[in-house]
């Protein structure tokens, strides 16, 4: 299966007429009839009925039109992707956590604006993101420290955070400015379990809570964790670097005095294209924010000393 064969089964598809689909790709008939042909023979089925004087999508043939539209959107997005990058004006940026989008919008809009810059947004798990960038699929990787670098991989610090407890408006805990381990107790805990912060720092140095007699339900990102917080399941720790406002929670200080650094991970040696750039102007905005206050207040890219972060 190529894409010469899907774009005509598409053209195809979408005028009923082999000789008008020929003449909107620019093919003689008989190609058509060829790629079309040899789809059918690869697929196994018909795609079309034909008759003397009619064409019409068989009903796998409607099935499958779906799957071949999205099949060459995603090649030509490849390819755009791949041009770009070959020009030097495209960059792939990796990140774990919705969340983290928020402070990359003014980053974004300044390539677009001065570069026009094509730009291409990777979500996964921070260790497979650390694998793409390793394998050059990804240009940079956004995430919190790790204990050790993979090989070839630099990473430069953007801001410290620190924990930020969410809980519900109604909650006991909303009472409080601050809260630590000794308030919590074994209060039910929604644990962000994809952060990869439990693994290095923050119980390291004793700062989190014992869970063990505590109710846990267990998620995979920040969005996951105020849904389940907002329902009632317990309170949630996460960066508060994710902390956003919600009128059904409330975010609480963690008192225990632990810190992380989050920042871009990228490969070693000099860069092309859209990264030094990137890195310039992420480097730059961050630095406005300056060191993590978790707060409820309304945060807008572009404002400075919003969201609790000093001016």
């Amino acid at each position: 299966m190529n894409t010469t064969q899907l774009e005509c089964f598409v053209q195809v598809a979408q005028s009923l007429s082999f000789r008008r689909a020929a003449d909107a790709l620019h093919l003689s008939q008989p190609t058509v009839s060829k790629q079309v042909a040899s789809l059918e023979a690869e697929l196994g089925c018909l795609l079309f009925v034909r008759t003397t004087r009619d064409v019409m999508l068989s009903t796998l043939g409607e099935s499958f039109l779906r799957d071949a539209q999205e099949i060459l959107r995603l090649a030509y997005a490849a390819g755009e992707r791949a041009r770009r990058h070959a020009e030097g004006n495209g960059i792939t940026v990796a990140y774990s956590d919705s969340s983290e989008l928020m402070r990359l919008i003014p980053v974004l809009d300044a390539l677009r604006r001065e570069e026009d810059a094509h730009v291409t947004l990777a979500q996964g798990p921070r260790d497979l993101n650390l694998t793409r960038l390793t394998r050059e699929q990804v240009d940079v990787v956004l995430g919190f420290e790790s204990d050790a670098l993979p090989p070839g991989v630099d990473f430069r610090v953007l801001r410290m955070d620190e924990l930020a407890c969410v809980v519900r408006v109604d909650s006991p805990l909303a009472m409080l400015e601050e809260a630590g381990p000794e308030d919590v107790g074994d209060t039910s805990q929604v644990l962000v379990q994809s952060l990869g912060l439990r693994r290095r720092g923050y119980r390291a140095q004793s700062s989190l809570p014992d869970t063990d007699g505590a109710k846990i339900t267990v998620c995979s990102t920040s969005a996951e964790a105020y849904c389940l917080v907002d329902a009632g399941f317990g309170y949630a720790l996460v960066p508060a670097l994710y902390t956003m406002p919600d009128p059904f929670h409330k975010i609480v200080r963690w008192k225990a005095p632990v810190t992380v650094g989050y920042g871009m991970y990228c490969r070693k040696g000099l860069h092309s294209g859209m990264v030094p750039r990137f890195l310039e102007l992420a480097t730059e905005a961050f630095a406005q924010e300056g060191y993590a206050k978790p707060t409820t207040e309304v945060w807008w890219p572009g404002e400075r000393g919003a969201r609790g972060f000093p001016s």
